[in-house]
């Protein structure tokens, strides 16, 4: 809705045509706006002069009937102080008097992609677990593949269980589930706004556990490279597709990395009860708590414990230690995890009675039954 000089001015030469749903509607900007054919529409692109009372009551009056439809408005020379103005009174975004239709055409597609992207945001997300290694070699790979599979395996609602491989570098989720397919987490960090279910969907792998994988880049990446803001969107995504969402991450700590943890419903830290491991899981908590992820979001996962009449460090050391609880503990049986995994497949796949895969079930039991329950976010 523009003044008749102003709408008659554009050139649509530039690419009007292809913009089908486009009207144009000439009128002054004190005329009141359809509500209807204002109800009908995407986007409204209203002119203003913010120096007639008619016409900012004009915005006002739209804003009050119409609060989800996007506004951007079109006058001349807006300064910073004005274009603060406008947004509170709920514009969306400005473009400038006269027209020029490539800003008309790129103004109009950012609000509706922001729009997009804040709508899907009041959608659920599923809930988070993030799996974190206190040292190298501790097992956390094996922990979240196996616990994304038995997530799977009692999971009804049919939407499904995703694992995101953030381990750019060395990252071997999709090897050790044998994951089918080309896609990789990449792919969706370069997606823009173009991030949307089908796209999320496209990109993950499948595995014989009907367990989505979204792979590691096959290329090393730089941990450095990454955008924040771009890999929370990405994680977002995935959350709004699946029932539960594994996280593997790096041994490196980056801002984006720690800044993923901090949306993670629960950070399970894998230890081994060693000094080393013990000590090594004492920095990363340390660290984890300067950042504001602390109490009971951090809970331990004890991998390899094994029955032993005379033993040096016990789970209770663990905890008094780390000053954290053990959410749960899984058997030391590596000869089968190792062989199970060489072949790309999971321990219940060979053993299904074996006391590892028993102790994963519980753990995935566990964090299934407190998600239901309320009490994580």
């Amino acid at each position: 809705m523009a003044s008749p000089a102003h709408a008659d001015a554009i050139d649509w030469s530039e690419g009007g045509d292809a913009l089908p749903g486009l009207v144009v509607h000439p009128c002054e900007n004190t005329e009141a706006v359809p509500v209807d054919a204002a109800r009908a529409a995407s986007l409204i692109v209203l002119e203003i002069d913010p120096h007639n009372r008619k016409s900012m009551e004009r915005l006002g009056d739209l804003k009050r009937r119409l609060p989800d439809l996007p506004v951007v408005a079109a006058l001349p020379d807006a300064s910073v102080a004005l274009v603060r103005m406008l947004v509170r009174e709920g514009v969306d975004d400005v473009v400038s008097l006269p027209f020029k239709f490539e800003e008309l055409l790129e103004t109009a597609a950012d609000v509706l992609a922001q729009h997009k992207h804040r709508r899907q945001g009041d959608q659920r997300l599923a809930p988070l677990f993030a799996v974190v290694r206190s040292i190298g070699g501790c097992g956390a790979t094996s922990i979240a593949t196996h616990l994304a599979a038995a997530l799977g395996e009692r999971d009804t609602s049919g939407r499904g269980v995703a694992i995101i491989d953030l381990d750019l570098q060395f990252g071997a989720v999709a090897d050790y589930m044998a994951a089918q397919g080309r896609g990789s987490v990449a792919d969706l960090l370069n997606a823009d706004e173009r991030l949307d279910g089908d796209l999320v969907r496209s990109v993950a792998r499948s595995s014989v556990d009907n367990v989505h994988v979204f792979a590691a880049p096959d290329a090393i990446m730089p941990l450095e490279s990454v955008d924040t803001d771009r890999m929370l969107r990405l994680i977002d995504s995935i959350r709004r597709e699946y029932s539960y969402v594994v996280l593997e991450l790096p041994g490196a700590w980056t801002n984006w990395s720690l800044s993923a943890l901090t949306a993670a419903s629960s950070v399970l830290m894998v230890v081994e009860l060693s000094v080393s491991s013990l000590r090594q899981a004492r920095r990363r908590l340390d660290l984890f708590s300067s950042v504001g992820i602390e109490g009971d979001q951090v809970q331990l996962v004890v991998n390899r414990t094994e029955r032993r009449l005379f033993k040096t460090i016990d789970i209770g050391d663990a905890t008094a230690t780390l000053g954290r609880p053990v959410l749960g503990s899984v058997s030391l049986e590596d000869p089968l995890v190792h062989t199970a995994q060489d072949q790309g497949l999971m321990v219940h796949h060979i053993n299904r009675k074996s006391r590892f895969q028993h102790d994963i079930r519980v753990l995935a039991e566990t964090l299934a039954d407190r998600f239901a329950a309320g009490e994580t976010a």
